[in-house]
């Protein structure tokens, strides 16, 4: 499978064993973002990074027979915490740092999630 199948095009399906390897190569390249570029720079090549990693969710999704509408949840969540992080949304100190940590644990559920989940019948 090709980098625009897993990480462009967003319609289609992405089997199981195609994701972990996907989802792998993604995570090493988020953490290099996260944790070896300073600055808003890093955030914001992060925040590029979203489309890919929500693509290739939005294909797994599917593939496990779910409506890929059901990736908005993570997909929200994210972009709040980056409006905080941005400096474009301040909601208060308490909920700023719940949300930050309400959305990676519903993102890193959904990776998961399509992680173990088999693949439809269809």
């Amino acid at each position: 499978m090709s980098y625009d199948a897993l990480f462009v095009n967003p319609t289609g399906r992405t089997s199981r064993a195609q994701f972990v390897p996907a989802l792998i190569t993604l995570l090493a390249v988020l953490a290099f973002y996260a944790f070896l570029v300073t600055g808003r720079t890093g955030q914001f090549c992060l925040l590029v990074l979203m489309y890919p990693a929500f693509v290739l969710l939005a294909r797994r999704v599917r593939d496990m027979g779910y409506s890929a509408w059901l990736v908005l949840v993570p997909l929200v969540l994210m972009l709040a915490t980056f409006a905080i992080q941005l400096g474009y949304l301040d909601l208060s100190d308490t909920l700023d740092g719940a949300l930050l940590w309400i959305a990676l644990t519903v993102s890193a559920a959904f990776a998961l999630w399509g992680c173990v989940n088999p693949n439809s019948e269809a």
